[in-house]
């Protein structure tokens, strides 16, 4: 389940128009960073230089042998802290120089032999000369100054608001298309009287008010399509009525009988194609009820107790519920209880019902053990008015709607059905029900 919703997110366009603004922002921030890196190099190193000769103009001011009384004036004049080794003194004009010892030291240049070192925010410069080694303490100006480490966390501050304001005005610009995405997902589920609320003034209004209008003209096909049923229903039933009258005029005789079966057939083809009309006009619309589906079944099999060669439930789960239309239901369990035992003779097992978990299904099978379904018929038995050679003849009946409508409404329930057979060894049919825990 976790996998499913982090892959939804990952695929979503909010996510994906998300990744170009911060891959975006990152190429930008990458481009600039760079120019001011480049920059800076180049202004560091016209430092170095500058900052070099001015050294090089100190050493000769303070004389051979270098003069400490100069040094400290010097220090004090261009604030530098100035330490001096060479053979015959050694001094240094503060004592927090000697930090120098503690730097990290890269070559600057060979000849002369000139180090630049680093320790804690101070810079040291050390230049070799042949009367000895001098090493100056820059002024703190020339350190990082700590305005910049302030600037530096209002920059990131700001960054961070710019991807918070980035993030929650993608997230209210595609709120229309979150809208449009639980509109069709239920439509998809049969509920044309959902709306897709039309709340913004540009093109996605259009497109909001474009589905509103589509699933409009579709509910009203489908109630035209409803009504134009019903009439033929009634239509049709008037003169079946009228031809049932008459046939009780008839004398008793194979001639009745045989008019008689065909008015039976004629009224139960009339029925189950208005059912199925009827369950597609309603897909989507269930009267959903939590009900154990122990006590489901209980009103059901008494129906099929006379009836061999019988039912058994195993293992069920008496406290397991379902969320779903009673009614609805019911007819599955009976069409699909009817075929087994139609398609068993009295010497067979059972007909079985099991329960069993397929994440994110649980799943409710009838195992028969009759004589199975060809393999060549099994991709088409859940088409209307589609019936395998052996329910072809009026031993058995039926027209081929059983399977579709209960396709049908397991569609509804956001459920499927499946079914595997193999011929002369029996069949079983799947019932998967979703967000179900045993």
């Amino acid at each position: 389940m976790r996998k499913n919703w982090l892959n939804r997110i990952l695929r979503s366009v909010f996510t994906k128009l998300l990744i170009v603004i911060l891959l975006a922002g990152i190429a930008v921030n990458l481009v600039v960073g760079g120019f001011f890196w480049m920059h800076r190099t180049a202004a560091g190193r016209l430092l170095h230089k500058n900052v070099l000769q001015y050294l090089n103009y100190v050493i000769g001011d303070l004389g051979t042998p270098p003069s400490l009384e100069r040094a400290r004036q010097v220090a004090e004049q261009a604030s530098l802290r100035i330490y001096f080794e060479g053979a015959s003194q050694s001094w240094a004009t503060a004592s927090e120089i000697h930090d120098f010892q503690k730097a990290h030291w890269r070559t600057w240049s060979k000849d002369p032999v000139i180090r630049i070192g680093r320790y804690r925010g101070h810079h040291f410069v050390e230049i070799d000369q042949d009367s000895g080694r001098f090493v100056f303490g820059l002024d703190k100006s020339l350190e990082m100054d700590p305005e910049k480490g302030r600037l530096a966390v209002i920059l990131l501050s700001l960054l961070t608001l710019i991807f918070i304001g980035a993030f929650l005005s993608i997230r209210w610009i595609l709120k229309p298309v979150r809208w449009l995405d639980e509109g069709v997902r239920q439509v998809s589920r049969g509920n044309l009287k959902h709306r897709v609320p039309v709340k913004r003034s540009d093109e996605l209004r259009d497109l909001a008010e474009a589905f509103n209008d589509m699933t409009d003209r579709i509910r009203n096909m489908l109630h035209t399509k409803e009504q134009l049923l019903l009439d033929v229903s009634h239509e049709l039933r008037s003169p079946l009525t009228r031809v049932k009258v008459a046939l009780e005029f008839l004398p008793e005789g194979k001639a009745r009988d045989s008019i008689a079966g065909d008015i039976a057939e004629m009224e139960k083809m009339i029925n189950d194609i208005l059912e199925t009309a009827r369950m597609h006009h309603l897909h989507g619309e269930l009267k959903l009820k939590q009900i154990k589906l122990v006590n489901l079944l209980e009103e059901i099999l008494p129906d099929f107790e006379d009836q061999l060669p019988g039912i058994q439930l195993e293992d069920f789960p008496a406290a397991l519920e379902l969320n779903i239309d009673p009614g609805q239901i019911k007819t599955v369990f009976k069409n699909i209880l009817a075929n087994a035992i139609k398609f068993s003779n009295a010497k067979c097992d059972p007909v079985r019902i099991n329960i069993k978990k397929e994440s994110p299904y649980t799943v409710v099978q009838i195992i028969d053990n009759g004589i199975g379904i060809p393999p060549e018929e099994l991709a088409f038995i859940f088409e209307p008015f589609y019936r395998v050679d052996k329910s072809r003849s009026k031993d058995t009946g039926g027209y081929g709607l059983g399977l579709s409508l209960c396709k049908t409404i397991m569609d509804a329930h956001d459920g499927k059905i499946e079914v595997a057979s193999e011929l002369g060894e029996g069949t079983t049919v799947s019932l998967f029900f979703p967000g179900l825990d045993l």
